[in-house]
């Protein structure tokens, strides 16, 4: 089976490929303007580089932020449009869970955090196993990468909702630095902007199927979706 795997949360896109569960090769569009409309006519010369086209894919995988909701949509849109002709399928994993498992480097537990706007973050805590390619809520449950896995904070909570000792990352560390330093010892912070992979996406995807989500949406947190902790 060979998967196509996009990730367009970030400003930092990507693409992967898997034959069955092992990685192909990977493109990233490094600052990569998150609209920028050339990005499908890159991914049909990576195609062609291979002698593939969108028919040589058996499913598609998209992650599904939080991030951008336009290059979520985007991404999303292309996919359903590769996989519509032959009624394939299509997935998606939390774009945050790839980000925990790409950067753990050892740790078992990871906590992603997300600059939500309207004075409100969003943080997910994750067990990660990267030997396996898991990760798995506190306790141990399956994620459902959807937002009901969030929470959605005033800044002057996200102490209080984060747990101990936990590995901090985020996407959007040059607009949270000031916060995160202020919020957690130095030695738990990630300190530098990182960037979901969909080559994590898929090895999420792929090492967990049944975590995965058909149909999907993009991950979309404002109070109306999300109840606020604090």
């Amino acid at each position: 089976m060979r998967s196509l795997v996009i990730d367009r949360s970030s400003g930092r896109p990507s693409v992967a490929i898997f034959e069955d569960n092992e990685y192909v090769c990977e493109k990233v569009w490094d600052g990569e303007p998150i609209r920028a409309p050339a990005w499908m006519a890159e991914l049909s010369d990576l195609f062609a580089e291979y002698g593939w086209n969108g028919a040589s894919f058996d499913a598609f995988v998209c992650g599904l932020g939080p991030g951008s909701f336009s290059g979520i949509r985007a991404c999303l849109s292309a996919l359903q449009g590769l996989a519509l002709p032959d009624g394939k399928p299509v997935y998606g994993v939390a774009s945050a869970a790839a980000l925990a498992l790409g950067q753990a480097e050892g740790a078992e537990r990871v906590t992603v955090v997300g600059d939500a706007r309207r004075n409100r973050l969003w943080c997910i805590t994750y067990e990660v196993g990267p030997a396996a390619a898991q990760v798995r809520m506190p306790g141990g449950g399956l994620p459902t990468h959807t937002a009901e896995d969030f929470q959605l904070v005033p800044s002057d909570a996200l102490g209080r909702a984060v747990p101990d000792a936990t590995r901090i990352v985020s996407a959007d560390w040059e607009r949270l630095e000031p916060l995160l330093r202020a919020t957690f010892a130095a030695e738990r912070l990630v300190a530098r902007k990182v960037y979901p992979a969909a080559a994590d996406v898929g090895r999420l995807a792929l090492a967990l199927p049944a975590s995965r989500v058909r149909e999907p949406l993009p991950i979309y947190l404002h109070p109306a979706v999300a109840a606020a902790a604090g």
